[in-house]
Formats: C-alpha cells, sequence, structure tokens
C-alpha cells in the first residue's frame, strides 16, 4: 500500500514531522548552539538524513575551539641528541594515506560508467547509530528513494511507502546540486584548485572547520559521499587524489562501519571521518569520533556528558549498507 503527498496533507505532515525530530536530536546534541536548520530539512528525507551529520561534526568543530585545531596538529616525538626533531613518525603516516588514496583513485578509474535513464531513482538503505544519534546507539536501518531529477523522494513511515513531491525552488535547488557534482574537473589539478577556491571563498570565521587543509578536506570527501552511484568515475578518481594531495590527511586502516564490515578510516582532525569499502574504495559512511576535544559545549550546562566516554568511542555514524539506482520508488 502506498500513500502519496505533494502539497496536500500527507506530505506536509511528514515532511513537518521529519523537521521537528531532527530539530530536537540537533538541541540534545548541542544545547545552546544556533546552526541553522532550514536547509538540514528543506531536502527531504535523505538529503536531510545526509546533512545532519555534516552539521553536528561542524557544532563539535566549533565547540572545540583552539583545544581542537592544537590537537589535530600535534604530533609527538622524541628530539634527537642534537635537539632536531626527526621526521620519520609524519612521514609515515602521509605516506600511508597516499598509498591508500593513490588506490582509491585507480579502482575508481577502473570502475565502468553509469549512466541513469530518465526516470530512475537513487536507492538508500542505511544504519544509523550511536550515543547521539537520533534513535540512540542501538542500530536504526532506513530505507529511501530519491528520484535523480529532484522532483520526488519517497520512505518507509511504518512499513507504508511514503511520497514526498518537491516543486519549484525546492526542485531547481536538488537538481542545480546533481549537475554541480556532475561537471566537476577530472583533471586533479584543476578540481584541487576549484576546492581550494571555494574554501578561500568564506572567510575562517565562517567556516565550518577553521583550518583551511581540515575544511578542504571535509568539502572533497563530502563530494564523494553526495554523489557515490551517479559521479563518473574519472571525477571520483581526481577527488581521491585530491584528498592525497591534502597535507595532514590521516587513515585508520582496522576500522569498522555501521554494519559491522571492514572499513579504512579517512579523517583530518575534528573526529569527522569518512569510511572507505577496503575492497571497492567507495565511500560507505560517515561518523563522528569523540577525540577528548570535540564535544557540544552549552552555555548554560557545559559539556554534553554523552561525550564523558574513553577517547574513541564512534558517537554517531550513519552506514550506506546499500546503495544502487533502480527504476521506481519501492524498488530494492
Amino acid at each position: 500500500m502506498t500513500r502519496e503527498g505533494n502539497t496536500g496533507m500527507h506530505g506536509e505532515a511528514g515532511t513537518n514531522a521529519v523537521e521537528d525530530r531532527l530539530a530536537e536530536a540537533m538541541r540534545r546534541t548541542a544545547e545552546g548552539l544556533e546552526p541553522p536548520l532550514d536547509d538540514l530539512v528543506g531536502g527531504g528525507l535523505a538529503r536531510g538524513r545526509r546533512r545532519r551529520l555534516r552539521n553536528r561534526a561542524s557544532i563539535a568543530a566549533s565547540a572545540a575551539t583552539a583545544a581542537a585545531v592544537a590537537a589535530g596538529a600535534l604530533v609527538v616525538v622524541g628530539a634527537g641528541g642534537n635537539g632536531t626533531v626527526p621526521p620519520r613518525a609524519p612521514a609515515v603516516r602521509l605516506v600511508g594515506a597516499a598509498e591508500v588514496l593513490g588506490k582509491a583513485a585507480r579502482t575508481a578509474e577502473a570502475r565502468p560508467t553509469v549512466t541513469p535513464r530518465p526516470g530512475q531513482w537513487w536507492y538508500t538503505k542505511a544504519v544509523e547509530m550511536g550515543p547521539t544519534a537520533e534513535h540512540g546507539p542501538k542500530p536504526h536501518y532506513s530505507e529511501n528513494w530519491i528520484k535523480l531529477d529532484g522532483t520526488r523522494e519517497a520512505g518507509l513511515l511504518n512499513g507504508k511507502l511514503v511520497f514526498f513531491h518537491h516543486t519549484g525552488q525546492g526542485a531547481k535547488s536538488a537538481r542545480a546540486e546533481t549537475d554541480r557534482l556532475m561537471s566537476l574537473p577530472s583533471d586533479p589539478g584543476k578540481l584541487r584548485a576549484l576546492v581550494y577556491e571555494n574554501v578561500d571563498a568564506t572567510l575562517a570565521q565562517d567556516r565550518m572547520i577553521k583550518d583551511r587543509d581540515g575544511q578542504a578536506f571535509r568539502d572533497a570527501a563530502q563530494m564523494l559521499w553526495d554523489a557515490p552511484v551517479t559521479m563518473p568515475p574519472a571525477t571520483q578518481a581526481a577527488l581521491y587524489r585530491v584528498l592525497a594531495a591534502i597535507p595532514g590527511v590521516q587513515i585508520q586502516r582496522n576500522a569498522e562501519d555501521g554494519a559491522g564490515r571492514p572499513a579504512i578510516a579517512l579523517s583530518h582532525g575534528f573526529g569527522e571521518q569518512f569510511l572507505l569499502d577496503p575492497s571497492t574504495y567507495q565511500m560507505v559512511a560517515q561518523r563522528t569520533v569523540n577525540t577528548g576535544h570535540n564535544a557540544p559545549i552549552s552555555r548554560t550546562k557545559g559539556k554534553d556528558p554523552r561525550y564523558d566516554v574513553p577517547v574513541g568511542t564512534v558517537m554517531y555514524s550513519l552506514t550506506r549498507v546499500v546503495t544502487k539506482l533502480v527504476d521506481r520508488a519501492g524498488q530494492r
């Protein structure tokens, strides 16, 4: 059984319900901070879920202030007999990141180009979990469908398929974002210049991450996350090479995504990580990890008590268990 809503009661009620839940989750995560919520929910169910993780990570980065910057940049090494600092430790870490991202780029280049047919949908089955997740630390699964032209979305509500229609500026904005991602240059040098140009166009105090390289890392990684099934392989490869060229990128080879699968975590401080499948090198998850410096802080209640857990605890994760193109909403 399906229910369909455009500008009528079903669509409006469903959208409002999602907005209310997201707003409440954000307030629980960082009471006293005021991130803008309009963009969070304006894109509908699926885009809202994608953006929720990004906004929460941004709250954590802002709350950490200079301590987080110092923690993200600090490398502890021993001094030699003449007082110099041996370069070995950071060099090993950087080579590891370059090696992984270089292999990811070559793997992406070998993938066949996917050309969507008119009217196709992007289907995602996802699992969300963690102490700061909307539904709590236990895994919460969801399924969503987004029409590639930006006009419709669908999700399951109490086991029933519910449609949401986007018209006017909402549909235009969704389509414009898709077109932007599809038109990115496939030359790594040009793409890197574009990423940093966008970072530099925003004042440091207005960035989600104050550090210039950290914001560039986040922007490039987010591009890969936002178009996993339609972005041309050459563009994906270029983005991996852009990430490899950003100073300070770190990797964790023994990570695990929210579905319990092996993963490689990419990060640039602040506790925000993007997870790659170690076989396909597709980006499969985002998560926020407690670094000891990135807890949201309320002016009235202080540090979020949920961050009183060991460093390294995954506070929030969003994992795509399945993501692919389908011909209609409801198809898996």
